[in-house]
Order: structure tokens, then sequence, then C-alpha cells
């Protein structure tokens, strides 16, 4: 048994950052290689982009039962009290993948998504395939949750570049499902689900499924651990939409805590900035780093 550690569940854009951001941790996932899903599909119109990368420092455990009380975690492979517990195992997308192979086999693609937050998924793999020569279809609301200038935006470049709408989509991305014995936690203002345990990325209850949002929150709690950091963490959607002909749409936005800060920039810098970073996270194994504060 080891005790008395910072103790971090899950190597992926949260947990990896949290890692980064302490002077001295455990992280325990069930797999030792970090997928960067942007890059990932990248790939569908470039298939020499790298998408994932291995983490030697992971310790590849199966978590089996946690006790938040007590901060105590239990693995195929020992048990784990911690000082500080932080809860980032991400969350499972069951068809992902498979829907990325099937689209690429068909002439006429039409997508849709179970949770709207997921949107800027499928519009992504949408443009990507337009360029690609197909016939793609959307369904929902064009992202309307992140507020109604960055939904005329998107529908503007969606017209503009072919894509069409859809009320009935073949294709459907599942929702991202938290797997036992984790589950969605509500947090506080803090990302403490209690004194000493918090929850970082997809894990926490309500928020967009956003590897930069996780990778934002794996560091604030890093330094918040550390003693660096006493404010509270002000959560954002940041994601650059890339049209795949050379235009690419900035967009940040905090609507979807109920604030109404909206930034949008549309440009040819924007999907060399996403480019950069397909190759960055790779190269720097999933570390934040300077992007911090951009």
């Amino acid at each position: 048994m080891e005790t008395k550690v910072n103790l971090i569940v899950g190597a992926g854009y949260a947990g990896l950052n949290a890692y980064y951001s302490l002077d001295s941790a455990i992280i325990l996932s069930r797999t030792s290689v970090f997928k960067y899903w942007t890059a990932e599909l990248r790939r569908v119109i470039d298939p020499s982009v790298r998408g994932e990368v291995k983490i030697p420092f992971v310790r590849v455990e199966e978590v089996n039962d946690l006790d938040i009380g007590s901060r105590t975690v239990r693995t195929n492979l020992g048990t784990y009290v911690a000082e500080n517990l932080i809860l980032a195992p991400g969350c499972i997308r069951p068809n992902l993948t498979q829907l990325i192979q099937e689209s690429l086999k068909r002439k006429e693609v039409s997508l849709g998504v179970e949770d709207e937050k997921d949107e800027y998924l499928i519009l992504q793999l949408g443009f990507y395939l337009k360029r690609l020569g197909k016939d793609v279809k959307i369904a929902g609301n064009f992202l309307r949750f992140l507020g109604t200038e960055v939904e005329n935006k998107v529908l503007e470049l969606t017209t503009r570049y072919g894509l069409k709408s859809t009320e009935s989509p073949e294709l459907v991305l599942d929702e991202c499902k938290v797997q036992e014995p984790f589950q969605a936690y509500t947090v506080n203002q803090y990302l403490e689900i209690k004194g000493g345990v918090y929850a970082a990325g997809d894990v926490v209850k309500g928020w967009p499924k956003l590897g930069e949002l996780a990778m934002r929150s794996g560091v604030y709690i890093g330094e918040r651990v550390k003693g660096r950091n006493r404010g509270s963490f002000k959560p954002i959607f940041i994601f650059i939409l890339d049209t795949g002909h050379g235009i690419g749409l900035h967009v940040r936005s905090t609507k979807p805590w109920g604030e109404d800060n909206v930034s949008l920039r549309v440009s040819r810098l924007r999907p060399l900035m996403k480019r950069f970073l397909e190759r960055y996270y790779i190269w720097r194994r999933g570390k934040m780093g300077f992007l911090i504060n951009l």
C-alpha cells in the first residue's frame, strides 16, 4: 500500500496536465498511450499525421474500487491512500472510431450526435469528409449552445463549403460515457468534490467533453494542490474548426456556464494553428505548457 501521495487517476488531457503541474505525483491509467483526437480526426485527410504517443511514466493499472471519503483507490495491482486525489479518468465514446471508419466508406454521409455539446466533433469530421469529395449532411444546432453568433458563423461556413443539413442522420455519435467505478462528479468553484479530492476534465458533471478544457482543469488543479492558485477555476470552451479549405474558425465562449463572453476569429491563420497543435501535443506528450496563456 502506498500512502500520503498525490494520486492522479487517468492519463488523458486532464490527468497528464495535473501530473506535469505537480512536483511529485503518481499517475495511474488503464493505458499508457495518449491519444490526441484533434490529430486523429485530421488523419481522415492526412494519414501521415501522428495521433498518439506512449507515456513512459504512467503506471498501467485498472481501478477496481475507490472510496472518496478516505481517498483510497484499489487497483488490480495494489492499494493507494492519497493525500490529494485527482480523478481524471475521462469518458469513453463507444462508436467514434467506428463512425469515422464507416464515414470513409460512404460517398454520402449524414452525421448527428446524442449530446449537442459534441457537435464540434461531427462538424470537424464533416468538413474533412467534404474535402475528400463526399456529400456531407449534418444534423444539429451548429454549436448554438456556444451562442447565436457562433451558430450563425458556423452556418455561414457550412453553406459556403457545401455541407448540408438533415433532420435524419444515419451515423450518430454516441454520448461520451464515464466508466465505473467513476461517475460524473459535481464540483465546487475549485473543482473539488470534497477536501483533497478533485475532478478534472470529462468527469466534471455538465461539462463539454473537450480536450482543451480538460487540459486547463488539470493544470489548475495541479497548481492549486501546490498552493499556487487560490482563485476559482474559470471554464471556457475553446476550439478551432478547420474548413479544410485554408480557412478556420477560432471559437472562445463561456456560454455553457451561463456567461456571455464570446469571441470569434475567422482567418487563414487558424488552420495553421491547428496543424501546430497536432504536432505540439504529441511532441510534448500532452503537456499544455505555454499554451495555457493563449
